[in-house]
């Protein structure tokens, strides 16, 4: 069960003045090597072209999920699969041969191990998407399908999306949605039937009026059930305006989404949409990152640079284990304070966001990341690193550029630095 196995290597901490062993972990051979950045909607038919894909990776995608229109046919996938290819990304594919649940149907079977031979030979196959927002209820069928996913095609990802917390509890969802009592049952109930290869969720925080209680609590949710389970997760977070509730967001907005993520431990990142979806009875769309004619969206260039973070932290963080996430500050409804770690302390009270990680090479790191989007703020934090060397990531370079100061007879370096607005930045030691 799960996606991670352990290093024989184990990395010793002082955690709340206890000496603890943590073992870090690595990834199974389905999941990628790379901090995955992906997204929903592809550009539709007419725009499948290697110019569109070129854009993708441009923008710091690697991973393509499928378009939000038109058939999903196996036509349509392999020419997917072959731009992907031709520009160095990797595809997750729908198909309507993957059902939702097995039984003693083995004609589903059979269609599953042809749907399977149909992309055996593409190099740019991640995986497949099995379904979006079950409830507990269609867990059972779900865990049928993902084990003859597994034995088809053992070295590709099944991956299955979640609803947010906020389902058990919002106007547009209802706790029969869950099927379960509480949220953090559901999470625990599906991957204990379940068994997935990666825990994926999705969580729209941006409201038009004010921005939703529960992306952070969603994070921590999805952090510890993971964690329990030995799998990693993904967060989806909203790159698009829906007619009604959410707001048009902006650089700032989506930087927040994929920093407090990955201060969170989150090992992969999806936005929703890219290409701005058609309109339809339910919902009309706008202010995406591609234009329904193929010119960049208003958020192209902001989700650019955003990702160019991403991939700038991931690189550190993608194969680290995070051991306690905390806010300072005002902490939020559902915020964590300071409770175990004295690795790091906040000497200027600032709304922070700072999650503690231990990796295979010995390094104990910190991401400290503004949880303000609208100022920057001054980061000033002690950090207990003894005679250890002290690094940060400077971020115009992306290198680690060591850190002398002097250190207090305690062990502790003062370190201080400005954040822009949902900013962030990393410091490490060993």
């Amino acid at each position: 069960m799960g996606s991670y196995v352990t290093y024989l290597k184990a990395v010793f901490i002082l955690l709340g003045g206890v000496l603890v062993m943590v073992q870090t972990t690595a990834q199974n051979a389905v999941l990628p090597k790379e901090f995955p950045i992906g997204f929903w909607c592809a550009p539709p038919e007419a725009f499948l072209t290697l110019e569109q894909f070129g854009k993708m990776k441009e923008a710091g995608f690697s991973v393509v999920l499928p378009p939000c229109e038109g058939g999903a046919t196996v036509e349509r996938n392999l020419k997917i699969l072959e731009l992907c290819q031709k520009m160095g990304l990797k595809a997750i594919l729908s198909d309507s041969r993957i059902p939702l649940a097995i039984g003693e149907n083995k004609e589903l079977v059979a269609g599953i191990q042809a749907m399977v031979k149909d992309y055996r030979k593409q190099s740019a196959l991640l995986g497949y998407i099995v379904t979006d927002e079950p409830g507990a209820k269609q867990f059972a069928g779900l865990a049928e399908v993902v084990r003859a996913l597994r034995k088809a095609a053992p070295s590709h990802l099944a991956l299955i999306n979640l609803f947010p917390n906020y389902a058990s509890n919002d106007r547009i969802a209802s706790p029969s949605q869950l099927n379960t009592n509480t949220y953090d049952e559901y999470l625990e109930a599906y991957l204990k039937v379940v068994a997935p290869d990666v825990l994926s969720y999705d969580h729209y925080h941006f409201l038009k009026d004010s921005d939703r209680v529960g992306f952070l609590g969603n994070l921590a949710s999805a952090q510890k059930a993971a964690e329990a389970a030995g799998v990693p997760f993904w967060n989806i977070i909203l790159s698009v305006q829906p007619n009604g509730g959410y707001r048009a967001l902006n650089e700032n907005e989506l930087r927040y989404e994929a920093m407090q993520s990955l201060a969170y431990g989150v090992k992969g990142l999806i936005y929703f949409t890219y290409w701005l979806p058609p309109d339809d009875n339910l919902y009309q769309w706008s202010h995406a990152i591609m234009a329904r004619d193929g010119k960049e969206g208003p958020l192209y260039q902001p989700v650019k640079r955003v990702n160019t973070d991403v991939r700038m932290f991931a690189k550190y963080l993608y194969r680290a284990r995070c051991v306690e996430t905390f806010q300072t500050g005002s902490i939020p409804e559902d915020g964590t304070k300071l409770t175990q770690t004295n690795l790091v302390q906040v000497t200027k009270e600032s709304d922070l966001t700072i999650g503690i990680f231990h990796d295979g090479e010995g390094y104990t790191s910190a991401l400290i990341t503004n949880r303000d989007y609208r100022k920057g703020t001054e980061v000033e934090v002690q950090l207990l690193a003894g005679n250890m060397v002290l690094e940060y990531l400077d971020n115009s370079t992306n290198k680690m550029v060591p850190i002398a100061i002097k250190r207090g007879e305690d062990g502790r370096v003062k370190w201080a630095c400005p954040l822009p607005p949902a900013g962030a930045t990393l410091v490490r030691w060993k």
